[in-house]
């Protein structure tokens, strides 16, 4: 059995400007705090799920936590309801949506030239009336700091700016590792000190010999623990090299040591000896616990090793309000990637570092150590001033020169909240706002608290649109595979086997939670999005509906059962182009690779945050799927995780075979960072020339019509490896307490991409 990696101190999100990543469980991580509705007068009190203090919005990771670098900061680029960039937006510009004209207005006018050389130049011009929270001034060059921390070489947050093609990124980016990958890619027996000393590697390998020994130690004893499901009560302990496959490091020697464990988890490439991304591997003690500060930092200390270019030649500065940003070519994604949000040089880095004349941007490149030591005290220009972060708790205060005018309200809090504790702390008034995750059971509470059967009364009042993201199955194509080949037929064969199965579930599963207000989906894209395929559109086809040799599975007018049937049957077909045997309508053998449980039969196991209580969208579909699979000789196993983080860390370290969670996109359905063989959220593993390639040519025009047809063909390609199987479009609900909101200052016509949070200025107290 191969165990899920128990705590999760790293990545849990994407970033601004990019993809973000959010789990579909219902549980919270931590307990409500806040007091009664008198303990918040004049204090705006809003639900957070999953805050991890990560405020700085160069590292900002949890959906709860970009909350919060929203509600600090402004962001350059500002888009309407429907996502489309405002360009003029310092006079502003009128649109209508739903047949009510709205005025929208940014910190910023953006404008876009196709050059004749074949490059675009992006002029961005900022208000000159803007300042940050110490009323120091906002000033395009705390864009331009902001734009260079992300290009930095040792930069190692979730935000992809650094792949778009900038003209001189690369050439900046290059000649330069972090000293913790350079030594431990050298070993222990170096003794070339060019880039570093003979103390610094000694420092390094004993922090590895005791804190590292002790954190894969830790690893191997949660493994050996029979609590845990791998070894059973009374058996013989496994091995290291044994303990170390069932974690994902199936190529270490039969006499491995704890060492040579974390020796290998800091080679793996999507750590590269990076100590902080390594935290996501722990069974208990974070790393940074066991091993000294000064080492720690090496994981992002930047040594250049060859020669690099002094500057990004496609940033330029014009004047103290302006810059260009001129990429190599059409990118249908730089135009959100403007939306960043400028930090200020002289707080997350060094004023006297900053000369932009000398190739000098606020910072030695290399170091970010100072805007990462600012993570817990962030300091922005946005409508709320941030005070403190204490007991999964944030205090912020209105600012008074924010641009758009100062808040209504004085005061706002966000607080860790428990899914459960969404509704009623709106009731009893712990909370003003909160976003719980809609279903019928929510439904129901709400219109009972209500006491009108209706979403909107005295009480509550419920706020509804389409969820910017959907809900799904995950396979990972290195777990999941046979003979070790994640892009053969076989093993893809194996994965469309499975998914074949759990689709067919979909239907009831999906009604039965969330009845009405969510629909089932067969693309791995959101329906709020214009790439989504439409049903009417030539080729569309319900994901996983068809046998081995492409026949239809289903009829209309088919009965449940019957559906269910023919699920299983198409299954068998797509398990023997797999390799398996199958006889009398069973698996009887599996090919070389698979996973085989302790009775010798085929094994598979499906991570959901259900809070260990079963409460998520996916479970009841997983678990009929799971009796399904009995009946044809399968063991699939449903492991239902109690807290957010350890699902978050089960897939994103690499040891989940299958897990469920929700994707939440940003306005463009680019797909880089989810699939492409370099994203950095690849977490389904796969590699595949013909898709990066339609994932680039997608980022190549501005014509939605032009890259429609290019999305659907990579989605297409997506499904063929059966890595994914999209399950569900959910509603998402903000609801606010009608006793102590005033519900009229509410945004109006809130849609995915304008929700109440981009008004936040507006909303009133009673």
């Amino acid at each position: 059995m191969l165990v899920t990696r128990r705590k999760m101190l790293g990545l849990s999100a994407a970033t601004m400007g990019a993809l973000a990543l959010a789990a579909c469980g219902n549980n919270g991580g931590g307990e409500s705090t806040g007091g009664d509705s008198a303990d918040h007068a004049g204090t705006l009190v809003v639900a957070g799920n999953g805050l991890e203090g990560k405020f700085c919005p160069l590292f900002t990771a949890s959906a709860a936590d970009q909350d919060v670098v929203s509600f600090n900061n402004i962001a350059l680029l500002m888009t309407d309801r429907m996502a489309e960039p405002v360009l003029s937006a310092i006079e502003g510009e009128t649109r209508e949506y739903n047949g009510t004209d709205y005025t929208y207005n940014g910190p910023a006018d953006i404008t876009m030239e196709e050059n004749s050389d074949g490059t675009v130049t992006y002029t961005v011009k900022i208000r000159d009336d803007l300042k940050f929270h110490d009323g120091t001034p906002v000033t395009i060059d705390d864009a331009i700091f902001t734009f260079y921390a992300y290009f930095d070489p040792t930069y190692d947050g979730s935000a992809t700016l650094y792949s778009n093609d900038i003209v001189g990124l690369k050439e900046y980016r290059s000649g330069m590792a972090t000293l913790a990958s350079l030594i431990g890619a050298a070993g222990r027996d170096n003794t070339d000190f060019t880039y570093w000393t003979q103390e610094q590697q000694d420092a390094f390998w004993a922090a590895v010999d005791e804190g590292g020994t002790a954190f894969a130690q830790e690893i191997v004893d949660y493994i050996n623990d029979p609590a845990n499901g791998v070894v059973q009560e009374g058996a013989d302990p496994l091995s290291v090299a044994d303990a170390a496959a069932n974690w994902g490091y199936a190529d270490l020697p039969a006499d491995a040591t704890a060492t040579d464990f974390f020796v290998a988890i800091g080679s793996n490439p999507d750590y590269n000896w990076n100590f902080s991304l390594m935290e996501a591997e722990t069974a208990g003690t974070a790393l940074s616990e066991l091993i000294p500060e000064d080492v720690y930092a090496m994981g992002t200390q930047g040594v250049e090793t060859g020669d690099a270019a002094a500057n990004v030649s496609g940033i330029v500065r014009v004047d103290d309000y302006t810059m260009t940003v001129t990429t190599n070519g059409v990118d249908a994604t730089m135009i959100y990637q403007l939306s960043i949000a400028p930090c200020s040089y002289k707080y997350y880095g060094d004023e006297s570092l900053y000369d932009y004349e000398n190739n000098s941007f606020g910072f030695t490149k290399g170091d970010l150590s100072k805007a990462r030591s600012l993570n817990g005290k962030p300091m922005g220009s946005g409508a709320f001033k941030f005070d403190s972060y204490e007991g999964g708790q944030v205090l912020m205060s209105a600012n008074p020169d924010y641009y758009k005018g100062a808040p209504k309200v004085s005061n706002l809090n966000v607080v860790e909240t428990q899914e459960a504790d969404m509704v009623t702390g709106v009731q009893s008034g712990t909370l003003d706002v909160s976003q719980p995750s809609y279903s019928m059971e929510v439904e129901t509470q709400i219109k009972e608290i209500n006491g009108n059967d209706s979403t909107t009364g005295d009480v509550l009042s419920t706020f509804l649109h389409d969820f910017r993201g959907y809900g799904y199955i995950a396979a990972a194509a290195g777990n999941v595979c046979v003979n070790g080949e994640p892009a053969s037929d076989a093993s893809k064969a194996l994965r469309k086997g499975l998914f074949t199965v759990i689709s067919a579930y979909r239907d009831s599963g999906v009604a039965s939670y969330y009845g009405d207000t969510a629909s089932v989906l067969n693309y791995p894209i959101s329906t709020s999005s214009w790439a989504s395929p439409n049903e009417t559109d030539p080729g569309y086809q319900v994901c996983y509906s068809t046998d081995a040799d492409g026949n239809p599975l289903y009829t209309d007018g088919m009965s449940e059962e019957d559906r269910y049937a023919a699920a299983l049957a198409g299954a068998l077909t797509w398990f023997e182009a797999a390799g398996f045997t199958v006889a009398d309508g069973k698996v009887t053998a599996a090919p070389e690779g698979v996973k085989l449980n302790a009775e010798g039969v085929p094994s598979f196991q499906c991570n959901i945050g259900g809070g260990g209580q079963g409460d998520h969208p996916t479970f009841m579909i997983l678990q009929e799927a799971k009796e399904a699979f009995a009946s044809i000789g399968i063991d699939f196993i449903v492991n239902d995780i109690a807290n957010s983080a350890d699902l978050f860390a089960s897939y994103q370290s690499g040891a989940a075979e299958m897990w469920c969670a929700a994707w939440q996109s940003t306005a463009d359905p680019d797909m880089y960072q989810l699939y492409h063989s370099d994203g950095s959220t690849n977490y389904y593993q796969i590699d595949d020339p013909e898709l990066d390639e339609l994932i680039e040519a997608g980022r190549q025009t501005l014509d939605t019509e032009s890259r429609k047809p290019i999305y659907k063909e990579a989605m297409d390609i997506i499904l063929d490896w059966g890595v994914e199987l999209p399950v569900y479009q959910r509603s998402e609900c903000t609801l606010v307490s009608s006793e102590r909101v005033n519900v009229d200052s509410v945004v109006k016509d809130q849609t995915p991409y304008w929700t109440w949070k981009d008004e936040i200025e507006k909303l009133e107290l009673k």
